[in-house]
């Protein structure tokens, strides 16, 4: 991290990014839960976004540009890049389709990288009303509570987490997906950013997450590591996506094999 960087006025400046796109998500939410309808439409990707995902990017962007005017940005609605130096890595709803279904587990995600490193991270659920933050070197904490990841790792009674099966099968990863569903007792689809943070809180001891891109796993991955978890990414070559993995040093040691099989 750069003795340049004011480390305090990042985590102030990421905490109102945070609270701006917060306040644009639990309207559009609202909205959605009183009218039923929602304006969806298909990226190129054919991912979904909504006007929410997008105003609340716009808001964020805001609130950095106001703060730090020479960082870069690059978020997921409205692109941008990364440089040697400082760049703000932002996904406004890690978790759109939960949110257009009206299920609360999605997250905001506003990391602050030095080159391709997260220093300073926060995690946002709206709807559930949390938020997670790191800087690095200084632990993973949800408000005042340091987090911790739970040591150890027991196939038939750890917690697994997991993203979506369509994600392991665009990542190529079916077979991983088969062996982990018949090995785990409890393996569930607590999906995005939230299965990171269940890992972080040491409620869960591994999060497979397949189909990733840059904006996806720097907040979460700062979070899990500051909390002692470790974490490991295995890129795909073909299409420049990787699959995070996150969890206890035991978790993650059980996993390896398969992962690279």
């Amino acid at each position: 991290m750069g003795a340049d960087l004011d480390v305090d006025a990042a985590l102030r400046t990421a905490n109102a990014a945070a609270d701006a796109s917060r306040r644009i998500i639990l309207r559009g939410y609202a909205r959605r839960f009183e009218t039923g309808t929602l304006d969806v439409q298909l990226k190129e990707d054919a991912t979904p976004v909504t006007e929410v995902d997008r105003a609340a990017e716009r808001a964020i962007r805001e609130v950095i540009r106001s703060a730090f005017p020479d960082h870069a940005i690059l978020g997921e609605e409205y692109g941008g890049e990364t440089v040697p130096g400082y760049s703000w890595l932002v996904d406004p709803i890690d978790g759109t389709v939960s949110f257009i279904h009206h299920i609360p587990m999605f997250a905001t995600l506003i990391a602050l990288c030095d080159g391709s490193e997260p220093v300073v991270s926060v995690v946002d659920l709206p709807m559930l009303s949390q938020r997670f933050h790191a800087v690095a070197g200084h632990g993973s904490w949800e408000g005042t509570r340091r987090l911790q990841v739970t040591p150890g790792f027991e196939p038939r009674r750890s917690m697994v987490c997991h993203g979506d099966p369509y994600q392991f099968r665009a990542a190529g990863r079916m077979e991983l997906y088969a062996q982990l569903e018949r090995r785990i007792t409890f393996y569930r689809s607590y999906t995005d950013a939230l299965g990171h943070c269940l890992v972080a809180d040491g409620s869960a001891a591994l999060m497979v997450d397949p189909d990733l891109h840059a904006w996806d796993v720097a907040a979460p991955s700062l979070i899990v590591r500051e909390a002692g978890g470790q974490v490991e990414f295995q890129p795909d070559p073909g299409t420049g996506l990787v699959t995070m993995i996150s969890g206890s040093r035991e978790a993650v040691a059980w996993l390896r094999p398969l992962i690279r099989g």
